[in-house]
């Protein structure tokens, strides 16, 4: 059953801001929220994408967990060599028809050199 076997696994990381001296800020992820947590990641339908677009926030994927992941916007998930900046908190999704899986909406912003 897909709710017991999610095909992927992520780490998340939670942003960390300090002053970088002058007027700016320097964002680090040095905290660990989690590693290798099932989940099931796949591009965001065109619906989805536009609905999100209409409240000026811009996201690709939906990734979905069996738990609630604890991630909100400060945090970015890094699942099979892709950052993805974590653009909701989770909520349930009970889409999926035989139970409820928790669904983050992300936006894919950088490859990682394997």
């Amino acid at each position: 059953m897909l709710l017991e076997n999610l095909p992927h696994l992520a780490t998340a990381k939670k942003r960390k801001r300090s002053s970088d001296g002058m007027v700016g800020s320097i964002d680090s992820f040095d905290d660990v929220v989690f590693v290798n947590m099932p989940c099931w990641q796949q591009a965001a339908s065109d619906r989805t994408v536009a609905w999100w677009s209409q409240r000026g926030v811009d996201i690709t994927h939906s990734v979905f967990f069996s738990d609630d992941p604890g991630v909100d916007e400060n945090c970015v998930l890094i699942i099979n060599g892709w950052q993805l900046d974590v653009k909701s908190f989770a909520e349930p999704d009970d889409s999926v028809g035989l139970g409820v899986l928790w669904r983050v909406m992300t936006q894919r912003t950088k490859r990682f050199k394997e």
